[in-house]
């Protein structure tokens, strides 16, 4: 078979899988594009006078937020009311709907049938149908949901209840919905690049320059060449009106989606015997929830009125009744009643009626006025007589090293990753989690043996859920009874404080005087070339230094390839190293690099250093509009 004829090829029965025949069309066949039918009786839309004002607000104001503890930010009062059940039933909720909304797409994958809007409704619809209310719930008209909701419940514990939504389908799984919505569609679009050079790799056997340019040439919005590979990959791919990959309509890009996990389970299965063999990492078609920690979900005016209503109290409706006040003309009172706002608040900066909250730790949203935006200057260049900095540093933020940072004095400063995880108590919050998990056998029960449900198999899926629906309550309590949300609250604050420490070495020299060329460095990694070492929080830190001076996005193109002194191309360093197999070999040394320009004397640098160096000699220019040196130019600029 040549490689062509992989966009035929037939499924292989995993786990002895019912597979439908529409797996056996061509690799693409399935566009999961949905014609468009316009209902006879089509109804106008209604408009939401609250949605009107929030537009009309928008246009003048901007949101800041506010974080600090729940008990702090909490009066008396507020304090005793059922903040617990709320968020544990909302837990349990989200948890259930992520997987019937995977299992929702599965299932229309495998028929090939079109997928639906991956919007807020697709995800209030599974909500409703993994909770249970104080009513009867409505026929559900979707003969696709009524039928995954019926497979999904044949497969849980009948011993086990499903959450309440009593009071909170109001505000909090609207709210819910809409962010599992936005999760969606960022797993779909942002990680469908990194999985398509995965597929391309493992199926062709192709890495480097020659899988850049078939993907660059795949995803262009034209192509003019007659290469079969791209012909054939470009009519499987949605795209927009301008010719690009359709970002706005993440159900259209999953059953192609679906193809790559088909193939990656295809070749874990024919190559599970082979000794040594590590399989392809798996994947889920749509996000499941992370954990079983207790999430932050926004509580709005609707939230609070739910909250109330499950406490007890005794409030007006949300429907205006004749001669009676409503919900609407009584939320201020009560957002000032239950909690300490006017602590929070300034002349400009006021309440805009949202919170979000684990339990432990508060989001608050403040609204203020927007800022005037400076006019554009006529002329990208400014004038280097306006500006006279008293410090100036190139800073090359990276993996291994937050950042490497090096200023006009030849001074330098770095901070590791493990030493901000440290520093920001990452670390012994890790081992106090360990500890804690290690010394509960139930728990540990449930962690060590719960099947995967990243699969395209329904057999794999139905083991999972039968697995997690026994125990998902367990699990649940655990991260809510153990203080692992004032563990996850105390890492905000120390990872606040190092940051700002760092902003204050890199500023204590000039203050606001300062000018920092930050490298444009991702930390996304397509390329997959760094594993299994975490990032720190890169635009994290760039962010937090933009309030303390200025800050200035500088490309880092050949900036760790050149030499600093010499501005001539260095080469790798080898050294022996005992591989995973057992085997020694000559691997290439990425910490430091060789410079063989004679009048360098053989120098070897650091590579970090190096690239911090480089960027400093960029700063200036760059932010004063001048030319780029032209040894750090890209070809034909």
């Amino acid at each position: 078979m040549n490689n062509l004829s992989c966009f035929s090829y037939c499924y292989l029965q995993i786990l002895h899988d019912d597979q439908p025949a529409a797996l056996h069309s061509p690799f693409f066949a399935m566009s999961g594009k949905r014609t468009k039918v316009e209902p006879p009786d089509k109804k106008t839309k209604r408009q939401r006078s609250d949605v009107s004002q929030r537009k009309a607000r928008n246009k003048n104001t901007e949101c800041s937020v506010v974080k600090c503890s729940l008990k702090s930010f909490c009066q008396e009062s507020a304090s005793v009311l059922p903040w617990d059940s709320v968020l544990k039933d909302t837990n349990k909720a989200v948890a259930e709907a992520y997987i019937l909304a995977n299992l929702r797409v599965l299932r229309l994958c495998q028929a090939g049938r079109p997928i639906p809007v991956l919007d807020q409704e697709f995800y209030y619809q599974c909500l409703s149908a993994v909770s249970v209310g104080l009513t009867a719930r409505k026929k559900v008209d979707d003969e696709d949901l009524r039928q995954s909701v019926e497979l999904y419940k044949s497969w849980r514990d009948p011993n086990v209840s499903f959450a309440s939504s009593a009071h909170i389908s109001y505000g909090w799984f609207q709210n819910a919905s809409s962010q599992m919505a936005t999760n969606a569609s960022n797993h779909v679009v942002v990680n469908f690049y990194r999985r398509f050079q995965k597929y391309v790799k493992q199926r062709d056997g192709i890495s480097g320059k020659e899988r850049y340019e078939l993907l660059r040439d795949v995803l262009a919005p034209t192509y003019a060449g007659s290469d079969e590979r791209v012909l054939e990959f470009r009519r499987g791919i949605p795209r927009n009106a301008e010719g690009y990959i359709n970002k706005e309509k993440p159900h259209l890009i999953l059953p192609v989606t679906y193809r790559f996990l088909q193939f990656i389970e295809q070749e874990n299965y024919r190559k599970r015997e082979r000794p040594r063999y590590e399989q392809l990492r798996s994947f889920s078609l749509l996000p499941l929830k992370r954990g079983f920690e207790c999430s932050h979900f926004k509580m709005c005016k609707l939230g609070l009125y739910a909250l109330l209503r499950r406490a007890g109290i005794q409030i007006p409706d949300i429907k205006r009744k004749e001669g009676q006040p409503c919900w609407n003309d009584v939320v201020d009172e009560w957002w000032y009643r239950l909690f300490k706002i006017t602590k929070f608040e300034t002349e400009s900066r006021k309440f805009a009626g949202e919170i979000s909250t684990d339990g432990k730790a508060v989001s608050i949203v403040l609204r203020k006025p927007k800022q005037p935006e400076p006019e554009k200057a006529p002329s990208l260049k400014k004038d280097p007589k306006q500006y006279n900095f008293g410090e100036v540093w190139g800073l090359d933020p990276g993996r291994r090293n937050l950042f490497v940072a090096t200023n006009n004095f030849g001074e330098t400063i770095a901070c590791s990753t493990r030493e901000f995880y440290e520093d920001a108590k990452y670390t012994s919050s890790n081992k106090t989690t360990r500890y804690w998990i290690d010394h509960n056998p139930k728990i540990l029960e449930a962690i060590r043996n719960m099947p995967s449900p990243k699969t395209c198999s329904l057999q794999k899926l139905e083991a999972y859920v039968r697995f997690l629906s026994s125990r998902l309550d367990r699990l649940l309590d655990f991260r809510m009874a153990k203080p692992f949300r004032k563990l996850k609250f105390r890492r905000y604050i120390f990872m606040k404080n190092k940051l700002r420490e760092l902003c204050a070495k890199l500023t204590v020299r000039a203050g606001a005087n300062t000018l920092i060329g930050f490298g444009d460095w991702s930390a996304t990694d397509y390329g997959g070339f760094i594993k299994k070492c975490p990032a720190g929080p890169v635009k994290k830190l760039e962010k937090e230094l933009k309030r303390y001076c200025i800050v200035d996005s500088v490309p880092e193109f050949r900036t760790s390839k050149l030499h600093a002194d010499c501005h001539r191309e260095l080469t790798y360093q080898y050294t022996l190293r005992t591989c995973k197999d057992g085997i020694v070999r000559r691997v290439k040394v990425y910490s430091v690099l060789h410079c063989q320009h004679n009048g360098c004397f053989g120098m070897t640098v650091n590579r970090d250093q190096n690239a911090s160096k480089n960027i400093l000699l960029l700063t200036l220019p760059h932010f004063l509009g001048q030319d780029r040196h032209p040894a750090f130019c890209r070809q034909g600029t």
